[in-house]
């Protein structure tokens, strides 16, 4: 992956818990979207599936975030358990 396609990955995906983010996630699953984030559930970073990184979280299959980098997933993660 070039620095431009891993700037694009970043750029795309809103940090968690910003209106950018809610509107990523689809309708039916907004309110546990809320949930989650009003009890500031921790994220981790999981393979996916057929290559990349799902970002999830924890003790939960709600994802948050989807990369085809690595390291853009664990700084996506980072960024949100550190809050």
């Amino acid at each position: 992956m070039t620095w431009m396609e891993r700037f694009e990955e970043t750029m795309k995906a809103p940090a968690i818990a910003t209106p950018n983010w809610f509107e990523c996630i689809p309708f039916a699953q907004r309110d546990e979207a809320h949930r989650l984030v009003a009890m500031g559930a921790s994220v981790c970073v999981m393979p996916a599936i057929g290559g990349g990184s799902t970002v999830l979280f924890d003790d939960t299959d709600f994802v948050a975030g989807v990369f085809q980098e690595a390291t853009v997933a664990e700084r996506f993660a980072a960024a949100w358990n550190r809050r």
